[in-house]
């Protein structure tokens, strides 16, 4: 199990450049990439998506790739002679068509800033490209590794409060045939207060609050909510996406424990069924950022 929050970094070189990725990443329905990559290096991106996909499942991640020369080069590659060329010959054709007798100097040519860029478009596929895909590798690797470490943290807290789901689960099960039978004595009781005792047949009476005292029953609320129980515990060991799946088991978990609510008339079961719901809902709120 994975935290789809994460963040990784990698960085690869050789003698000319210096290649830096950064992941970031934070929980989302579904899988949302964007790569921010020098305009140049463009041509890189459908490479490095399905590199990302095949590693990862959902999350809103965003990737950052920065390229700059490599502090010990001492290579000429960053000169663009093709721009120096061009652009002195555009000062040269200025100088003569004013009628300046100043020549062309180097900080004159030193002033366009494009001399100094490289043309990453030609030498991208020879250079960049295995520096980048190293790159992105090692940053996948640490954001893996710091999403498994934030995926187990998670796991550990969901296990903790699905064993207290449990514990209070079963508190209502010892309370339910309780529940039923103080609810006929209530109904039984009021009825009695109000008709008499020599005006109504007990056993017809008896049958007929039998019947209603039966709606309080909460049997079978009790055995889905601990077959939810099971599912969730066995989906948590599976792996692959299981943040869509445990999210819906959360929902049915949490309309039995409704219905439960609803259907009792003991504060003793009450009291557990809002404890149950307060740690769906926390589990909720964990399940968002699992993978």
């Amino acid at each position: 199990m994975r935290s789809m929050t994460g963040y990784g970094k990698g960085m690869s070189q050789n003698e000319n450049f210096e290649v830096t990725v950064e992941i970031k990443s934070v929980n989302n329905r579904f899988l949302d990439l964007n790569i921010r990559l020098p305009k140049e290096l463009n041509h890189e991106e459908v490479g490095m998506r399905d590199f990302i996909k095949s590693k990862i499942l959902r999350g809103k991640i965003n990737v950052f790739v920065n390229i700059r020369e490599n502090p010990q080069s001492e290579s000429d590659l960053f000169v663009n002679w093709e721009a120096i060329k061009k652009n002195f010959n555009h000062l040269n054709a200025i100088r003569q068509t004013l009628g300046i007798k100043e020549a062309v100097r180097l900080e004159h040519l030193l002033s366009f800033p494009e001399v100094f860029n490289p043309n990453l478009e030609e030498i991208a596929q020879e250079q960049l490209h295995p520096l980048i895909m190293q790159a992105l590798e090692a940053a996948l690797d640490e954001f893996l590794r710091m999403s498994e470490r934030e995926g187990k943290n998670i796991l550990d807290d969901v296990r903790g409060r699905l064993q207290r789901i449990g514990l209070l689960t079963n508190e209502i099960e010892e309370l339910a045939p309780v529940n039923v039978q103080d609810e006929f004595d209530r109904l039984y009781q009021n009825t009695l207060n109000l008709i008499g005792e020599k005006k109504i047949d007990k056993t017809r009476l008896e049958q007929e609050i039998a019947i209603i005292s039966d709606r309080v029953d909460i049997t079978e609320e009790i055995v889905r909510m601990k077959s939810h129980l099971d599912l969730f515990n066995k989906t948590l060991n599976t792996n692959g996406e299981v943040g869509k799946r445990l999210n819906f088991i959360l929902q049915e978990m949490n309309r039995e424990a409704n219905t439960m609510n609803s259907k009792t008339t003991m504060l003793e079961i009450s009291h557990r069924v809002i404890k149950i719901k307060e740690e769906v809902e926390k589990l909720r709120e964990q399940i968002q950022n699992i993978e």
